[in-house]
Formats: structure tokens, C-alpha cells, sequence
């Protein structure tokens, strides 16, 4: 071999171990996917729940309502299901009126008017929204001040004749937030721990926090899509993309407001959670919740509140 050859030589064995290494990887890939292809699909957590049992879903006031309905009005006709949304078409507060009427689903949003929910003589699947008390109260109280709502404009004994909305805008914020608590304590602080205690045992019962769509919004609806029997990841896929228009937590739409929806940590909520945490008869109380449902005792109120 010349001089000049020699390169050339070692060229075309480069060129041919490189292409034999190719090859070879390819095989292994193509085998493994084959195997891979083969598997049955690895069980979820609620595999054991899916069939045709109907769904209820059930939240309090001011712990994921707006955000709830909105998924459900979204996906149940991409789905092809039959909803009824707090009543509409028709009243559904049980499983048996979900059977008889046809629906998959039953959405309440005060779930805790849903019957038999501790029955185990037919099987239903139950998901279950709350919210950590703390920020129940401060959305409730936030939202009050303002509400357009029936009840809250009604005048009332308990409220000077006024109205709740007119009482709690002559208050002090920390008088306010005792009235709000006082509210919440007959409504969601009261409702929350009941619901939790009905329904936490039930094998098929999904329990989320509003929480958890702003820590992990992709993680949470793949749970709401596993105990509502959504299997094919190419159906979740689209449901995630439908849905994705009503996550606030992670909206890039600037200027995007949502009336429901308060902002996070920061803030005048930042600094109303830490008037809270000053106050010990109020902010004791809300403790209290706290440990009923689980959450841990000290909330986002560590936090900066500017």
C-alpha cells in the first residue's frame, strides 16, 4: 500500500464500523420497542375502577367550582358522555339517579348534597375537591366583598338588616375575616372535613386538592383522567389540550383574569394570610380544619407576604 492509499483505507474502515454500529443499535432498539409492544400497559390506580359505573364529582364553595365545571363542559362531549352540571339537564345528586338518567357523570358544587355516598352495594367512582381552609376563607371573603350573588344582597337580622356584602364592607379586614370564618365554619369548613370522612375509604374515590392543579397541572389531570376511565393516551392527550385554555396557574395570556381566581403568594393575599397568622383565634380555627383534612398546619402564610 502507497502512501497515498493508506488514508483512504482507514476512511473506509471508519466509515464501516461506524455503519455496522448503526445497524446494530437500530436491532436493539427495534427489539426492545417489539417487546415493549407486547407488554400489556402497566396498571393504573384506579384500573381496578373503570367499567361503566357513573362518576360523581363534588366540591365546596371557593375550592375548585368554576375550574371543575369548566373541565367537564369541555370534555364531556369530546367524549361523548352524558353530564349533568349542578343539575342541568336534569337533578342528579346520587348514583342511582345517574344510572337511571344515563349520565357518566354528576357534577355537584356542593358535593356534600350527594346521597349514599358511603354506600358500598353498587360500585360508582366519587372525585372529591378541596382546598386548604386558609385560602377558603380569604377567596370567600375577597369574593363577598363584592359578590352579585342573591343571598349575599339579601337584607338579614343577623347582619344589622343589612345585607352580608353591605356588613362585611363596614368592617375591619380583621373583623371581616372573623364574619367570613364564621360563614365558612356553616358552608366549606364544615362541609370539606364531612365529605373527606364519607368518601376517603371508598376504594374508587379520587380525593384532590385545588392545590394541586397549580403545583402539578399535567400530574392531576392524569389522575382525574385514570378514575374517569380515560385509557387511551391519545384520547388524555386531547383532553389535556382542550383543557388547557382553563389553566390559570400557568397561563401565558397577558392580561388574562379570571373573577374566580385569585393570584398566588405574593401580594395583598400574601399579607392578608400573614394578618391571619397574627390573629390566634382566627388563625387557630383554621388550624383546626387543617389537621381534619389532612393538610399540613401551616400553609403558604410562611411565606413572604410581600
Amino acid at each position: 500500500m502507497t502512501e497515498d492509499e493508506e488514508p483512504t483505507s482507514c476512511l473506509a474502515c471508519s466509515v464501516r464500523c461506524r455503519t455496522r454500529l448503526l445497524l446494530a443499535t437500530l436491532a436493539v432498539v427495534l427489539c426492545l420497542g417489539g417487546h415493549m409492544a407486547l407488554r400489556p400497559p402497566a396498571p393504573t390506580p384506579f384500573a381496578t375502577c373503570h367499567g361503566d359505573s357513573p362518576i360523581l364529582i363534588g366540591t365546596h364553595h371557593k375550592t375548585g367550582t368554576v375550574l371543575m365545571r369548566h373541565i367537564l363542559r369541555t370534555i364531556c362531549p369530546l367524549l361523548s358522555w352524558r353530564c349533568s352540571i349542578d343539575n342541568e339537564p336534569m337533578t342528579c345528586n346520587s348514583a342511582d339517579q345517574a344510572r337511571a338518567a344515563g349520565f357518566q357523570v354528576c357534577f355537584l358544587q356542593h358535593g356534600i348534597q350527594f346521597k349514599k355516598v358511603q354506600s358500598t352495594e353498587r360500585p360508582f367512582r366519587f372525585v372529591h375537591v378541596m382546598r386548604d381552609p386558609m385560602e377558603v376563607v380569604i377567596s370567600g371573603y375577597k369574593y363577598h366583598l363584592k359578590t352579585t350573588e342573591r343571598w349575599a344582597l339579601r337584607p338579614d337580622k343577623r347582619y344589622n338588616g343589612t345585607s352580608y356584602r353591605q356588613y362585611l364592607n363596614t368592617l375591619s379586614m380583621t373583623d371581616g375575616l372573623r364574619a367570613e370564618l364564621k360563614h365558612s365554619m356553616k358552608d366549606a369548613l364544615k362541609t370539606m372535613p364531612r365529605l373527606l370522612n364519607r368518601t376517603q375509604d371508598r376504594p374508587c374515590t379520587l380525593t384532590l386538592r385545588l392545590e394541586d392543579f397549580e403545583r402539578d397541572w399535567r400530574g392531576t389531570t392524569a389522575r382525574l383522567w385514570d378514575v374517569l376511565g380515560v385509557q387511551d393516551p391519545g384520547v388524555a392527550l386531547r383532553l389535556d389540550e382542550a383543557i388547557a385554555k382553563h389553566d390559570v396557574y400557568h397561563s401565558d395570556r397577558p392580561g388574562y383574569y379570571n373573577p374566580h381566581v385569585t393570584s398566588g403568594a405574593t401580594g395583598s393575599r400574601g399579607a392578608v394570610r400573614a394578618l391571619i397568622r397574627g390573629v390566634p383565634d382566627l388563625y387557630g380555627r383554621i388550624q383546626d380544619v387543617r389537621r381534619r383534612l389532612g393538610y399540613p398546619i401551616e400553609g403558604r402564610e410562611m411565606e413572604s407576604a410581600y
